[in-house]
This record gives structure tokens, C-alpha cells and sequence, in this order.
């Protein structure tokens, strides 16, 4: 009978330390992910980003041939991406019309 209480402890105390993270989360430490350092990446040695699309994933020979690509040939994606960056690089303003909220009409 003390058998099966030593084993039964064993099997509790086996289970609820192995309940403590699902075996799905994998056995690396939980914090921040894994860097992968590629050669193929959009960045040059001073750590400054080509601006690129998010599709690109970095591959640096994608942008080239898409840029050697007639501009009727190139993905709607890449295309629209350029004009969306050159709105960002000169974004349009008006000035701000008085409004007739903000006056306080002789009131204190």
C-alpha cells in the first residue's frame, strides 16, 4: 500500500511541474525572440533601413528586379507602396480655421 502512495506523490508532483508551461511553448526560456542575423537583409553597415515594402521580407534581389521591371510589369503591391511613401515623405496640410467652439464670446 506504501507503494502506491510514493507512486501516486511521484505522479502528482511529476504532473503538476510539467503542467507549469504546455509542451506546445517549446523548452526555450519565454522572453524576447531569437535574432537571426541574415547578409541578405536591407540594411547597411551603419544600421539605416532601406525603406522597402512589407512584402519584400528582405530580400534585397526582389527590390532590384523589381525596380529593372517596366513600371507596367511591376506588382500593383510595390507600386502602390511607392506612392503611399511619397505621401509620407510630403504629407499635405491646410491651416486650421478659427473655431467658433474655442472663442468664449465675452464669458469668464
Amino acid at each position: 500500500m506504501a507503494f502506491y502512495k510514493i507512486a501516486l506523490l511521484i505522479a502528482v508532483a511529476a504532473t503538476v511541474v510539467e503542467g507549469q508551461r504546455p509542451f506546445y511553448a517549446g523548452s526555450r526560456p519565454i522572453g524576447y525572440p531569437e535574432i537571426v542575423q541574415n547578409e541578405d537583409l536591407l540594411s547597411n553597415r551603419f544600421g539605416v533601413d532601406e525603406p522597402v515594402p512589407l512584402e519584400v521580407r528582405g530580400d534585397r534581389n526582389l527590390v532590384y528586379r523589381l525596380k529593372q521591371l517596366p513600371e507596367d510589369n511591376q506588382p500593383f503591391w510595390y507600386l502602390n507602396w511607392r506612392q503611399y511613401d511619397e505621401a509620407r515623405r510630403q504629407p499635405q496640410s491646410w491651416p486650421q480655421r478659427p473655431s467658433f467652439f474655442n472663442q468664449n464670446n465675452g464669458r469668464k
